[in-house]
């Protein structure tokens, strides 16, 4: 695989979003991951760290939501685009410059959301967790004592 890429079709976030994606592959297991939607991913994990202290009488609410996440990230990671092959060289023989890139961008938003959505379904079911074992955080802010 010789050619190069032509990615000038792709705005600027495009080509940020496959570029930090490729970043991730690059990096260790256990480094930190960078979002390849770096604001959005914020703004849900923020949603997800106010919905930690969530009164004890939203637990149903909490089991939901927990639920729905797991569902959305399953069926994300089936959106993803497959490669038709793990060789690079038959890739580039089978897709178009146009069809490659757009199996990296849609694999980069994807892999994004799903770990971010993660993150929040792990925040649930803490809280989730301390509702149901009877941790007390801070002074008394519904949780059961």
């Amino acid at each position: 695989m010789n050619q190069k890429l032509d990615y000038s079709k792709l705005s600027a976030l495009e080509l940020k979003a496959i570029a930090m994606s490729y970043r991730n592959m690059l990096e260790n297991k256990g480094e930190t991951f960078h979002s390849s939607l770096p604001y959005l991913s914020g703004a849900i994990e923020v949603l997800a760290e106010e919905l930690a202290d969530c009164p004890a009488m939203n637990i149903d609410e909490l089991k939901i939501l927990h639920d729905e996440l797991l569902m959305v990230n399953k069926h994300l990671l089936q959106m993803a685009p497959k490669p038709p092959s793990s060789n690079p060289e038959e890739i580039v023989a089978t897709l178009t410059n146009d069809e490659i890139i757009d199996g990296l961008l849609k694999n980069s938003i994807a892999l994004s959301l799903v770990k971010t959505f993660k993150y929040f379904q792990e925040v649930i079911a803490d809280r989730i967790n301390a509702i149901e074992n009877g941790v007390i955080k801070g002074v008394n802010n519904g949780t059961i004592n």
